[in-house]
């Protein structure tokens, strides 16, 4: 039945793709695939698709399919961003879904408020713990009902449903365009798929090899500390703010007892340390929101909670981007079998935010029960690719650092890096858009990259 259902929606969807379209039209589809490749008795999924065709409906280049990150991120919400691009001036650009996000039958959508609502209370670790743990019981509880293999949710199996993608749209080749975990995918789509890739742009690097947990609390604590640090080297800011990390440092310890307490919503909320430690965390994610990180120091000095309310506005949206299940399973499957719990022991008993970083012990037990199934070892290992690749790191990335491209880029014959000074995880800028649309355009020619190493300075809220 798949194949004969699978074999109609394919070409239905090449009919419909060939015909002649007006400019930057946009085309909408589904495409049917296996839940679980390795299960002849797989049941069904059906993703959700869209095509924003190039403005000039002459052109022939090779298209661009933009893999989302988190793992669990929704893909079509991008399609504003997209629909002006200057990359989509001659390219189409392809939008998915993945498997068990978005419209592409994502489980437990209420979760991420759920979870939210649990950081509001007066919990300590353990009781944020449980629950926390309750609330993914119940989804694990849903998800079986439906009849759900959670062993189908891994980069292996969406490489491949992308792959099914581009053959049902008729594309010989296509361009990868992968930001955060969407570089993973994107390099599980060079290593199983490299006959299908003309070319690949990875933001914010993330290869199999790399250490994911273990290495978290390095990574977390080195860019808060070059924050603070560009703080003090800012002659304004560290007048405005001066002995920011001593402060923070006392802050967390008296909020361990003395928690803040303010009104959210109609709601009470309670900021405890571990919470105030996260939303830092968040904040790292882009310039934007590093500028606030000082202000929202002193605020939780001042228990002045009209700064702090504004932080926790942006996590719970933030909070609200990711389909947990999806996140979950992914982790689970690939980075747990090489995860060395040891190593992040300690990494938090020699960090100088040692409390603060508690809670990823918590993290990692809610992981290790999430489900069973685990990566083999090439999940593991670099790719070994000739195909031109585009690495970009900013210079703060708490999440992926720069580290993570320099060591993939070892296995990448027509691999290049640039580092983006001042900037983190999360940015955009002309220079940005000047470097991948040169690097695409000339794929196997090094681009004109000066413009990224120009310090561009926090601008501090003071």
């Amino acid at each position: 039945m798949y194949i004969r259902l699978s074999t109609i929606l394919f070409l239905l969807v090449i009919l419909f793709a060939c015909d002649k379209t007006s400019q930057g039209k946009v085309l909408d589809g589904i495409i049917e695939v296996p839940e679980n490749r390795n299960n002849p008795n797989s049941r069904n999924l059906q993703l959700v698709y869209k095509v924003l065709k190039a403005k000039n409906p002459d052109s022939t280049k090779a298209p661009i399919v933009y893999l989302q990150g988190g793992p669990g991120g929704a893909t079509l919400i991008m399609e504003e961003f997209w629909a002006d691009h200057p990359l989509r001036n001659d390219r189409d650009i392809v939008l998915m879904d993945q498997r068990g996000t978005g419209a592409s039958g994502a489980n437990c959508i209420n979760i991420g408020d759920a979870m939210f609502a649990v950081m509001a209370k007066d919990y300590n670790l353990k009781q944020d713990y449980e629950a926390t743990a309750d609330l993914l019981t119940e989804c694990k509880k849903k998800i079986q009902q439906k009849g759900v293999d959670l062993e189908g949710y891994n980069s292996r199996e969406i490489a491949a449903d992308f792959e099914d993608l581009r053959k049902a749209l008729g594309y010989k080749k296509w361009n990868l365009y992968g930001a955060s975990y969407g570089s993973r995918l994107g390099l599980t789509i060079m290593r199983d798929f490299p006959k299908s890739v003309r070319s690949t742009i990875l933001l914010g690097v993330f290869p199999p090899e790399s250490n994911l947990f273990g290495d978290r609390v390095r990574s977390i604590e080195k860019s808060l500390l070059a924050v603070l640090q560009n703080c003090k080297e800012s002659k304004g800011c560290n007048s405005r703010y001066p002995n920011l990390k001593e402060r923070l440092q006392e802050v967390l310890l008296k909020m361990q007892t003395e928690p803040l307490r303010f009104d959210y919503k109609g709601s009470q909320f309670v900021l405890n340390s571990h919470d105030a430690f996260i939303l830092l965390f968040v904040s790292l994610y882009s310039r934007h929101s590093i500028r606030n990180i000082p202000l929202f120091i002193e605020a939780l000095e001042n228990n002045d909670s009209k700064p702090v309310i504004e932080f926790i506005r942006t996590f719970e949206s933030f909070h609200s981007l990711f389909n947990f299940p999806m996140n979950y399973s992914v982790n689970a499957y690939e980075e747990l079998p090489f995860f060395d719990k040891p190593d992040l022991d300690m990494a938090i008993e020699q960090s100088e935010f040692k409390s603060a970083f508690s809670f990823h012990n918590s993290a990692y037990k809610l992981l290790s029960d999430w489900h069973s199934y685990r990566a083999t070892n090439i999940e593991n290992q670099p790719v070994v690719s000739e195909i031109p690749t585009l690495m970009i790191s900013g210079s703060l990335d708490q999440v992926t650092p720069p580290s993570n491209a320099t060591e993939a880029l070892k296995y990448l014959t027509n691999g290049y890096e640039v580092i983006f000074l001042d900037e983190s995880h999360s940015f955009l800028n002309p220079c940005l858009f000047d470097i991948t649309e040169e690097f695409i355009n000339n794929p196997y020619q090094k681009p004109e990259m000066a413009c990224s190493s120009e310090r561009k300075p926090i601008e501090w809220n003071y």
